[in-house]
């Protein structure tokens, strides 16, 4: 899908500016940098309201649900952007 394609998909489903949650499965190690990563790429005056992790049962993995406060449809796509670039996500939702 385009990113244009993309934007529109999440405007017609969210309303912007808004809360958004996105559901990551990162290593233990990665997951408070993760957060930090997906704040920043959100942009000025991003806010994460909520943060929940929950670890594997052998400890291999963490499944994060982080709702951030975005600006836009934009920005939402700007955090995946992110995520994919990073080593030690293993999944983005």
């Amino acid at each position: 899908m385009e990113r244009e394609e993309a934007v529109e998909l999440l405007q017609s489903n969210h309303t912007f500016p808004g809360p958004f949650q996105f559901r990551v499965v990162v290593r233990p190690p990665a997951a408070a940098g993760t957060v930090t990563a997906m704040v920043a790429a959100a942009g000025p005056g991003a806010l994460a309201t909520d943060v929940s992790e929950r670890l594997s049962k052998k400890g291999t993995y963490v499944a994060l649900h982080v709702t951030i406060e975005v600006e836009s449809a934009e920005r939402v796509l700007d955090v995946y952007d992110i995520l994919g670039q990073m080593e030690d996500v293993l999944a983005k939702l």
